[in-house]
């Protein structure tokens, strides 16, 4: 299975288009959706989607592709300010999960990060999903690594969920 990551454009009238019939599909579960995005309610809603991170252009995204398919999807809010960026919306089709495609994704954000000479890596996961913070701790996430921030759109009135932190550079 050879995986190619491209990069993807929520404004891009073609990407859009795309993306919501891949999220569309994606996100018939209202659990996977709580998982993934707890601000929003199901039935998903690609327009409040999108609206409420996609519209800045501090956001960057990238798609997992296998044999032209769109198996999996990743984003990164810069905040050049703070030297700190955010990870955010991993998400790997069903079928391609455990075959190491978050990690794949997860990798490619931080070395753009680092790229871009950001010092600070930050997600934020519903403490349920166990899975998923076991995976980001194996890559070197850790909870409580920095005790103020703030990164513009990253759900941060969300005190439901659990910040992991991971230092790069």
């Amino acid at each position: 299975m050879f995986i190619s990551i491209k990069k993807i454009d929520y404004n891009n009238k073609d990407d859009s288009r795309i993306l919501e019939a891949v999220l569309n599909n994606w996100f018939i579960n209202p659990k996977e959706l709580n998982l993934f995005e707890p601000r929003l309610k199901y039935p998903f809603n690609y327009n409040k989607w999108k609206a409420l991170t996609y519209n800045s252009s501090n956001v960057e995204s990238f798609t997992l592709i296998n044999d032209k398919l769109i198996i999996g999807i990743g984003s990164i809010l810069f905040n050049t300010d703070s030297s700190r960026a955010h990870i955010m919306h991993i998400f790997i089709d069903t079928t391609y999960r455990r075959k190491g495609l978050a990690t794949k994704i997860i990798k490619y954000l931080e070395k753009l990060a680092n790229k871009k000479k950001m010092k600070i890596l930050s997600l934020r996961l519903m403490p349920k999903n166990e899975p998923a913070k076991k995976l980001y701790e194996k890559i070197g996430f850790q909870e409580n690594l920095i005790q103020d921030e703030t990164l513009t759109n990253s759900s941060a009135n969300n005190k439901k969920t659990i910040k992991l932190y991971k230092q790069i550079n």
